[in-house]
């Protein structure tokens, strides 16, 4: 299969639904071998199936990124099977408690979120260096969050983690220069089921106000496309960066 992404190996974390469903989908597109990774495994499963039956190849491995044996694993599992990897791409994530002052927010859900966000996505870059050295270089991608760039009410673990996120990408891309290069995407509102249960829970949209204009929303696809040009060629001089897509959201002051 030709494409952007031809002769590559890519793993992708949180893969079952959402955005990590479409990055994984489009990889395969983009011709890529993908293992999709993800503790749900019906999901998983089932954007497995529609992947290979559009024609892509494609893997699935349960594992938890909050457990450091599993990540080793499924990195282990994508080189055997594959015999190499060029792409990681940390997505796995949660976003938690919404709606509580910091003082309500116990120790455990914090460090719940950050284990998830945060540690999730060091355990996946840890375990993917020394396949993506062997490979020859390559990319290190996290998903980030609008979240982590600007301040979002009664949020702070998640926002905490992301902005985390983008401390571990700007470190590590300085670290890892030139061979393997390591960037983040930062998605606004984007239409997934973690939005719509948070909208639920509040009764409107997790970025906006009571009162405040509509926030522009974006699909699943949006994101995976940044996550297309992050892991291909064209990005070859790209590192240490934060890829905004949120429809000008981080521009708009409101």
């Amino acid at each position: 299969m030709s494409g952007r992404l031809a002769d590559k190996v890519a793993i992708v974390t949180g893969a079952a639904t959402g955005i990590g469903a479409a990055i994984a989908s489009l990889y395969a597109r983009e011709g890529a071998r993908v293992v999709l990774a993800d503790i749900r495994t019906d999901e998983a499963r089932a954007t497995l199936d529609a992947i290979q039956a559009a024609g892509g190849d494609a893997l699935y491995v349960g594992a938890d990124v909050t457990q450091g044996e599993d990540v080793r694993a499924l990195v282990a599992a994508c080189v055997e099977h594959y015999g190499r990897l060029d792409v990681m791409a940390a997505n796995a994530g949660v976003l938690g408690h919404m709606g509580l002052p910091l003082a309500e927010v116990s120790d455990e859900h914090f460090a719940s979120v950050m284990d998830i966000n945060f540690h999730g996505v060091v355990r996946c870059f840890r375990a993917a260096v020394p396949a993506l050295e062997r490979s020859g270089g390559g990319s290190l991608l996290a998903t980030a969050s609008l979240a982590g760039h600007r301040g979002v009410a009664r949020l702070a673990p998640y926002s905490a983690s992301k902005a985390a996120v983008l401390g571990l990408v700007r470190s590590l891309a300085a670290e890892l220069a030139p061979s393997i290069r390591v960037n983040a995407v930062s998605p606004g509102r984007i239409a997934t089921d973690i939005v719509a249960h948070a909208t639920e829970a509040l009764g409107r949209a997790p970025t906006s106000p009571p009162g405040a204009p509509a926030v522009p929303t974006g699909v699943a696809a949006d994101v995976a496309w940044a996550y297309v040009y992050l892991a291909s060629d064209e990005a070859r001089f790209v590192t240490g960066q934060a890829l905004g897509v949120d429809g000008g959201r981080s521009v708009i002051d409101r």
